[in-house]
Parts: structure tokens; sequence; C-alpha cells
């Protein structure tokens, strides 16, 4: 099953998130990569990489807006480890609703990203 990696520079935005994704699609793991450590309004690329390693399976990273894709890009640049992570730039909102939608489906991570390429292009 595809895990979606939601990067925020909210924390509370991506912890609700997760919260109303989990209504949708409760067996589809999500993890969080939201705000700075300290709790701030941020994104940071080492907490983001940090998040891969809690992967399960194949993950999709989706972000909201400005640095947080730039963060995403380069934590997908450094991550080494050995599970397939792509982004796909698409609305947070509605990219993961769609996205949890799929895996939950079984959908793999082609066609995860195939269904929001199409639905966002």
């Amino acid at each position: 099953m595809v895990n979606l990696i939601l990067v925020s520079h909210s924390e509370k935005l991506a912890t609700g998130l997760k919260e109303l994704l989990a209504e949708m699609a409760p067996d589809t793991p999500i993890l969080l990569a939201a705000g700075l450590e300290d709790g701030s309004i941020g994104t940071d690329a080492s907490r983001i990489e940090a998040s891969f390693d809690q992967l399960n399976d194949d993950g999709l990273v989706l972000t909201d807006i400005g640095s947080a894709t730039m963060n995403a890009e380069l934590a997908l640049e450094l991550y080494s480890g050995d599970r397939t992570i792509q982004f796909v730039e698409s609305p947070l909102v509605e990219g993961a609703f769609l996205a949890a939608v799929l895996s939950g489906q079984s959908k793999s991570l082609t066609e995860v990203v195939d269904g929001l390429k199409k639905e966002f292009a």
C-alpha cells in the first residue's frame, strides 16, 4: 500500500488533514513532516527525509506551498534508502484525498501518481 507523506508548513494543518483522510481511507498509512521541530511554521528537508525512514512501503510526497516543495525535492535527492518515493505537485488537500483513496484501493505507486497527474494536470 502506498504511504503518503504530507509536507506542510503547519503541523496543525497536516494533522487535521491526516484526521480527515483517516475517515475516507482508514488503511492508508499517512506520515507527517510538518512544521519545525520547535512547533513553529516552516519546513525542514532533514525532517522530511527522516520521515522516509518510517515508510513500510513505497511513498508519495505531497506538499502545501513554496519551500515545502523545495525541501521535499531536496529530501528526495538526499534519500539513500531502499523505498521508492515520488513527489507529485497537486493541491495538498485534494491530492492527498485522491491519493489516500487510490492507495486504499491497493493501487500501485505508479497508478496513484498517474491518477493525480490525470486529475490535476
